[in-house]
């Protein structure tokens, strides 16, 4: 009976201590597995890092590119017309070729960054790059607006037909910047807004990923310290339990005393009385 009841007790115990071994087991796999979603999270980040630096490359490219053809007409249109009219249109787009020049350095940095993770400093600079690259956009549509407007004053003066002539070629040249200029700043911008609307929502899983990650290792290494003080106030009750309780040895030695001790009184002879003694 006995050896029954232990190994159904050893049964129970050993169900329970595999219980919880499964239960550790599936904690560690939803562990590693967690760890694997942050992993692929932040090789999607780095691809669409990489996708936002290439089109901001693209676009300081086109900006210096068309900087470069303004500030060809203006020296050309100074030049031709004999006149310091252009002088502040060669000022603007020298000092907005420095700025491009600037930009395009500082997004040649970025993209020799090797091992880039989604740190707050690395998206705070690719934004502030993208800022930076929006103001030049806006300096270029003004530039080249400006050295549109000069161009057609030009012809308010008494021009030969060779001057006419010249000018308003160089209107159509400038004419047909604006539209390229239109067209590649309206698909940038879409893209790079589809870029970093796509950082931005990888950024919020990773952080909470890793907050969830973080919680779920302060569980983890919280438990073992409970068990273990589970564990110590259940021996502190058992040990009450035990010393509270009386032994049965020490009753069942009790209680024969306690038999013989009633045995004995009633063994003993009453002395009988004597009856001259009677009154």
């Amino acid at each position: 009976m006995g050896g029954g009841i232990y190994r159904i007790y050893r049964v129970k115990v050993d169900s329970i201590e595999q219980w919880n071994r499964m239960i550790e087991k599936t904690k560690e796999e939803n562990m590693d597995k967690k760890n694997e979603n942050i992993q692929k999270r932040e090789e999607q980040t780095k691809e669409v890092m990489s996708e936002i630096k290439s089109e901001y490359t693209k676009t300081a490219d086109f900006l210096e590119e068309h900087t470069d053809q303004q500030l060809t007409i203006a020296k050309e249109m100074k030049e031709e017309m004999q006149n310091k009219d252009f002088d502040p249109n060669i000022e603007e787009l020298k000092a907005l070729k420095d700025e491009i020049t600037g930009l395009k350095a500082e997004i040649k940095r970025l993209n020799e960054m090797e091992n880039i993770g989604l740190s707050s400093l690395i998206v705070r600079d690719i934004k502030a790059v993208g800022n930076t690259l929006v103001h030049l956009q806006e300096k270029a549509v003004g530039s080249i607006k400006h050295l549109y407007d000069n161009m057609k004053h030009q012809l308010s003066y008494n021009l030969t037909k060779a001057q006419e002539k010249f000018v308003q070629m160089k209107i159509g040249i400038v004419k047909g910047l604006v539209t390229s200029m239109q067209d590649f700043i309206k698909d940038q911008q879409k893209k790079l807004d589809s870029c970093l609307e796509k950082l931005d929502n990888l950024s919020k899983e990773i952080q909470k990923d890793e907050e969830k990650l973080e919680k779920d290792s302060l569980n983890k290494e919280e438990k073992p310290i409970e068990k273990k003080e589970q564990n110590e106030r259940k021996k502190e009750g058992q040990k009450e339990k035990t010393e509270k309780k009386p032994s049965v040895l020490k009753k069942l030695k009790e209680n024969q005393q306690k038999i013989k001790k009633e045995e004995k009184v009633r063994n003993v002879k009453v002395p009988k009385k004597d009856k001259g003694m009677e009154i």
